[in-house]
């Protein structure tokens, strides 16, 4: 599942992944070191947040990304998701939100 919610997105974040599938950052942290180390994703730093994408050097793309296309697309639940959240990470500290 965290592998179509990454293709659906096309790049996202660790929390924001998590907090989509309902599951604990430290669960969706591990699971993305292991998809890393086998180059099935990548990863970069975009100041202090870590954005997650499929890897295009991966010798399996094109067929990976194919198939969880179509795994996407007709997820109903998890399309509805997609379209609520929020495409970037919040500023910390910004005024308003819990610290």
């Amino acid at each position: 599942m965290v592998l179509v919610a990454i293709r659906l997105l096309e790049e996202s974040y660790p929390s924001e992944l998590a907090s989509l599938l309902g599951l604990r950052l430290f669960s969706v942290q591990g699971i993305l070191v292991a998809f890393e180390r086998e180059g099935i994703i990548a990863s970069r730093l975009l100041g202090r947040t870590r954005r997650v994408s499929l890897n295009p050097r991966y010798f399996a793309f094109k067929e990976l990304d194919s198939l969880l296309w179509t795994l996407g697309k007709h997820d109903d639940e998890l399309q509805q998701m997609l379209a609520t959240r929020r495409r970037r990470p919040r500023r910390p500290g910004k005024p308003g939100l819990p610290r």
